[in-house]
């Protein structure tokens, strides 16, 4: 076991066993999906890493800073020679040892840093691109400094985290070990439980803890109709409905909750009618291209403002893994997108920026427009959906120190307004999400191509910066002309999902 292992295990059991029957023969290989977020993740992890570790040689010199490469093979021979190499490294006194490797025979593990203090000690530093210490990291930091005391090597009182804030977080390995050590018992004592058995594991096994929020949960609950398909559905509701004997999503659907104890609230109710439209069981006020939907009671939909000709329909792109080379800050509002009517159609307007000077002209630029077509406009409505516009604005006015006041009266005023709570409170759909890419097929049956997510949008964003980086200006065109083209694209379906909710209201 890895001390990553032991960190997912403390999450969920489930997964680690699901791994063992992997690793055992007992079920296939799930397929690789390409995840280019976490690849994004990964890489700026590394350039974190390797910065550290460069300033780290600066300070004590390049010949005081000992790299522990990764072994040729991940054997038991390979492992050990490394653990070995990293021991001696440490007794020999060098100030870093990088990637330092451990392994007991049942564990394995590399520690970003190991620091000599001035006391003798060897401290455990670990790099996080984090803004905040997990809890999770902490095991981290606790798990390598076990290793190194059980090798008869001195440690430091404290571990620390270097966060992606580039922020020295300290914390008392007394506090974090008991934990590693408990979860690292229990994790072992599962694993070993499982791997003297024959069978593989099964969804819903009560030995296991399960997360149902990692991709082999997801699966065995795509599966098994779990009943966390359920929109609004969450673990305390799900245990009580198992706990009466409904395990599944259709027997939901089907159940009669008084029989079996479960006293029949809106909120069951609600519920239930959710689970009843997602398995196709019950009425519905129309189906569009594969989504069926209800129109609620006393909907919502009569707190849409009326529609005016100066509406603007507004969309956000952001990556908050970007950092600014020169403050270190993290996140930039990179694309503000806008759709107006004019009297051919519409038009995109956008304000881009790529450093936090160009975000702060960005914002005044867009107030300033905002400002100036609602003199010509005076009753128009900036619509968005969710709530990541008005935040976005009140975090970049605060963070700029510009155009707080004017920020404010769009919202206090109802100038800017969320369609997702309008839609929330007047139509159910058969799906369990509520994002806008799910309720697009209502209203823009031609779907998307090209960047299709905000996620797309981040990992593509990286691209360009890349592109630009390396001076590939016409390919970082092309990348930033496909983010631009998605961000069009979410502005138009907030202008016809605008539009769907007033025809439910003929």
């Amino acid at each position: 076991m890895s001390a990553t292992d032991i960190v997912a295990g403390s999450v969920c059991e489930f997964a680690a066993v699901r791994k063992l029957d992997v690793l055992l023969g007992r079920i296939p290989a799930p397929a690789l999906e390409d995840d280019a977020m976490a690849g994004l993740t990964a890489a700026l992890g590394d350039k974190h890493e390797a910065k550290v570790l460069g300033l780290l040689r600066d300070e004590f010199g390049p010949s005081r800073v000992y790299e522990v490469r990764p072994p040729r093979t991940f054997d038991r021979a390979g492992l050990e020679a490394r653990h070995r190499e990293t021991i001696q490294a440490l007794r020999d006194g060098f100030d870093v040892v990088y990637q330092g490797t451990f392994f007991d025979g049942s564990f394995h593990g590399r520690a970003d840093f190991l620091i000599l203090q001035e006391d003798g000690t060897y401290a455990v530093f670990d790099t996080k691109l984090a803004r905040s210490a997990k809890a999770e990291a902490l095991m981290q930091l606790a798990a390598y400094a076990d290793q190194l005391r059980s090798a008869g090597v001195p440690v430091h009182r404290d571990g620390h985290l270097i966060l992606g804030t580039d922020e020295t977080t300290s914390h008392p390995l007394p506090e974090s070990v008991p934990v590693f050590n408990a979860a690292r018992d229990r994790l072992r004592a599962v694993l070993e439980a499982h791997r003297l058995g024959t069978l593989p594991s099964t969804w819903g096994d009560p030995r296991w803890v399960s997360c149902l929020k990692c991709p082999d949960c997801k699966a065995e609950m795509e599966a098994a109709d779990d009943l966390m398909l359920v929109r609004r559905m969450n673990r305390s509701r799900r245990a009580k409905l198992i706990q009466a004997g409904i395990k599944t999503m259709s027997m939901f659907a089907a159940a009669d909750l008084p029989d079996v104890g479960i006293k029949m609230d809106p909120l069951w109710a609600e519920l239930q009618d959710q689970a009843r439209l997602q398995t196709g069981t019950c009425e519905v006020d129309g189906t569009i291209n594969g989504v069926s939907y209800v129109v609620l009671e006393n909907p919502a939909l009569v707190a849409l403002p009326k529609p005016d000709p100066g509406d603007i329909f507004f969309d956000f792109e952001g990556d908050p893994l970007w950092q600014d080379p020169g403050t270190g800050q993290w996140g930039i509002e990179y694309l503000f997108g806008l759709v107006e009517f004019t009297a051919d159609g519409h038009d995109f307007i956008s304000f881009t920026a790529h450093s936090l000077e160009e975000e702060r002209q960005a914002l005044i630029d867009f107030i300033d427009h905002v400002t100036e077509r609602r003199a010509v406009y005076p009753g128009l409505h900036i619509y968005h959906y969710a709530q990541y516009e008005v935040s976005a604005l009140r975090k970049l006015a605060r963070r700029h120190g510009v155009m707080v006041d004017e920020v404010e009266e769009l919202v206090e005023t109802g100038v800017l307004f969320d369609l997702y709570e309008a839609v929330k409170g007047s139509v159910r759909i058969s799906d369990r999400s509520f994002s806008i890419k799910k309720l697009e097929p209502l209203y823009m049956p031609a779907g998307r191509i090209g960047v299709t997510n905000a996620v797309d949008s981040m990992v593509q964003y990286s691209v360009y910066r890349d592109a630009v980086d390396q001076g590939r200006l016409e390919a970082a065109k092309s990348i930033f002309s496909a983010i631009k083209d998605y961000n069009h694209y979410d502005c138009l379906s907030t202008w016809k999902l605008r539009d769907w909710l007033i025809n439910l209201t003929r």
